[in-house]
């Protein structure tokens, strides 16, 4: 018969048994909850701010913003007794709930409107601010707070490291993002998947209430300062570092990779679930080997020689950049788990975490817009990933006639070669030469002067140019020449209006080159976003002034037209151009459904002509648009020109049996199988990634 003391031992284990599984649930649930909210959150923002690639960038910000602020309330909560911590907390917990009810009640949303951002003058980085925190500023808080503050309990409780349980928690972050990769946005649409996350948001709120008092009733030791040591400034310092450039490679990797693509949930998500990855690995204690950090340096050395890449080799590109973040993450990570200190100091480990990664984020969402005048905050990655993964090398991999002086000289001189290396991808960037670069928050524009032309870029991709020769100023070029879906448009509606003024609408402005059409008594409105393009369309190019008749409208086309619509004041356009797209990306918030009705209504009669540039490198849209010309009983054809790809639509299927239109496209593609709506966009079937 087991002695009483052993009878207790077993029951104690039991119980500490079922109360790590309970830490564990409620830790895994939240963090899935605070990381399937930022996809949803993101894409809820991402049609009021034009459909930027910038407010994924400045969303980041605001989520680790949140979490250092729920780690420092953690850290302080820690600093009071027990029973203290969890009365407080249990209060912070009914006063969000209660506030997240009480806004789901006066909204009939989960998430409040957003119409005070439309025309609001404030910075648009400021304005993604704020609108992420009146949407989710308090639950994302509360559930930044669950994970470090119940690891201290169990801790502090069980008298065991705690640090398995963060493996544990970006585990359920990870599978978040799968789940959304995978299931969620192909699967359902928005409004569903904010109404469940709202669901399991109440119930994590629930079983974190009940963590607490089952905390509170179970013996525990008061933890003292003296058990834990304070760690040294260096320490600090390397826990900052370690923890700010994997974030910085994270927002830096995921703009240039939707830069290249679509500022869309799904590629946002790719990068975030790598970086999660490491963390996962990192605190199971994986990556310690003197291997990582030379695999590390290799892989930033791929990454440089593929630097800025091709459009042909888009996929080795990418998959390279992913590469180095992985192996960034993996090796900053290991070797804060390596660092990381005695229980007690585990609030202060895990602020310093939260502002390390906050301060690679606001170096890379908004302190590198400010600073550079291209998308070089990734460059700058790769040479800071190269120095990281260079000063970690162990000394075996360096030739043995070099002592420990000799080996921290070579690295110190390393330093010195990828600054050299980063300062010559700066140098070679640019389009044309004698180019002015101009960087904010909606993109990059180069303005580029060549021989006998001047020409406008958004990073890769050629977006308006004028000839310098008076004979040849007005000629309309790029994608809006005569045999272009546009152009060809342009001359139908002249024909059938004899000699009556137009009036057309262009959804976004370039260097104004369809302006170039214009005739005495005509009215061209464009809708741009960017105030910087207005200034240089009028500052670089003549085909605003060329037309006595032009007009820019500056806000998001889908928020000013949707105005002008409630106003009863619809812009009777006999053609509405649609053309708003920077570099490769799409504003995915103007091809869906909604977006088409609303330009519908804008339209002058039956005859009138909606055209879309479809032209993308690694996007098949066309398809898209006509599952939605079907879906709104539009005719359509798609036309090829140039290097354009416009589908033209219009509510009388004649036009394209004229003759500006007969010869356009003999093979239409077939419309997509999903149609896309405010609530429902996904790429998957629509990516055409070349090798």
């Amino acid at each position: 018969m087991a002695s009483p003391r052993r009878v207790e031992a077993r029951e104690h284990l039991r119980n500490m048994g079922g109360a790590y599984l309970l830490y564990a649930t409620t830790i895994f649930l939240s963090a899935l909850l605070l990381f399937s909210v930022e996809p949803i959150a993101g894409k809820y923002v991402l049609p009021w701010f034009g459909g930027s690639s910038s407010v994924w960038a400045t969303s980041l910000l605001f989520f680790t913003g949140m979490l250092f602020f729920g780690y420092l309330y953690v850290f302080i909560l820690t600093r009071a007794s027990l029973n203290r911590q969890v009365t407080i907390h249990a209060a912070v917990i009914v006063l969000i709930a209660a506030y997240t009810v009480v806004s789901l009640v006066r909204s009939h949303a989960p998430y409040p409107p957003l119409d005070w951002t439309v025309g609001n003058a404030a910075s648009p980085y400021f304005n993604v601010l704020r609108a992420l925190f009146a949407a989710i500023g308090g639950p994302f808080f509360l559930l930044s707070t669950t994970g470090p503050l119940l690891q201290y309990w169990y801790g502090t409780s069980a008298n065991r490291e705690p640090y398995k349980l963060y493996a544990f928690s970006n585990a359920g972050s990870l599978l978040a993002l799968i789940g959304y990769m995978t299931l969620i946005e192909p699967g359902s649409t928005l409004h569903v998947q904010e109404n469940v996350w709202l669901v399991l948001f109440f119930l994590a709120v629930l079983l974190t209430l009940f963590v607490a008092f089952f905390f509170r009733g179970n013996p525990k030791t008061e933890p003292r300062e003296s058990d834990a040591t304070m760690p040294g400034t260096r320490t600090l310092l390397s826990w900052l570092a370690l923890a700010a450039l994997p974030t910085f490679m994270l927002v830096a990797t995921t703009t240039d990779i939707t830069q290249k693509i679509a500022p869309v949930p799904l590629l946002w998500v790719i990068p975030l679930s790598i970086y999660l990855f490491t963390l996962i690995l990192a605190f199971a204690g994986f990556g310690q080997s003197r291997y990582v950090p030379l695999i590390f340096f290799a892989a930033a050395t791929w990454a440089y020689l593929l630097t800025p890449g091709s459009s042909d080799t888009v996929l080795y590109t990418i998959a390279a950049y992913l590469l180095l973040l992985f192996f960034c993450g993996l090796c900053c990570h290991a070797r804060l788990y390596a660092l990381r200190p005695q229980t007690g100091r585990l609030p202060l480990f895990y602020l310093f975490l939260s502002l390390g990664g906050m301060l690679g984020t606001l170096g890379a969402s908004i302190l590198a817009p400010l600073i550079f005048k291209d998308f070089w905050e990734f460059p700058l990655g790769i040479a800071l990933s190269g120095c990281v993964a260079f000063y970690l090398l162990s000394d075996v991999f360096f030739p043995r006639i070099l002592d420990e002086g000799k080996i921290k000289l070579t690295k110190l001189l390393f330093v010195f070669v990828a600054a050299a290396l980063f300062t010559n991808v700066v140098l070679a960037d640019g389009a044309y030469p004698f180019a002015l670069n101009f960087r904010n928050f909606y993109g990059v524009a180069q303005v580029g002067f060549g021989d006998g032309f001047v020409a406008l870029s958004n990073g890769t991709t050629l977006h308006g140019l004028q000839y310098t020769d008076p004979a040849k100023q007005y000629e309309p070029t790029t994608y809006y020449t005569s045999d272009s879906g546009v152009g060809r448009a342009v001359t139908y509606e002249e024909a059938i209006q004899k000699g009556s003024p137009l009036r057309v609408g262009v959804v976004g402005l370039g260097a104004g080159v369809l302006a170039a059409y214009c005739r005495p008594g005509d009215a061209y409105v464009f809708y741009e976003i960017d105030p910087k393009i207005v200034s240089i369309a009028r500052t670089y190019f003549s085909f605003l002034s060329h037309c006595a008749g032009s007009e820019v409208r500056l806000g998001d086309a889908r928020q000013v037209l949707q105005e002008e619509a409630l106003a009863g004041k619809p812009g009777k356009y006999d053609i509405l151009a649609v053309d708003a797209f920077n570099d490769d990306t799409i504003p995915v918030h103007l091809l869906t459904l909604q977006a088409f009705e609303l330009y519908e209504e804008h339209l002058r009669s039956p005859q009138s002509v909606i055209a879309i540039d479809v032209s993308n490198r690694y996007l098949d849209l066309a398809p898209v648009v006509f599952r939605i010309a079907a879906e709104s009983g539009f005719s359509a054809t798609e036309v090829y020109a140039q290097d354009s790809v416009w589908v033209v639509l219009s509510k009388d299927p004649a036009i394209f049996r004229s003759s500006e239109f007969k010869d356009a496209n003999t093979s239409l593609p077939k419309p997509s199988s999903t149609i896309w709506t405010d609530d429902y966009t996904s790429i998957f079937s629509v990516l055409n990634l070349p090798y």
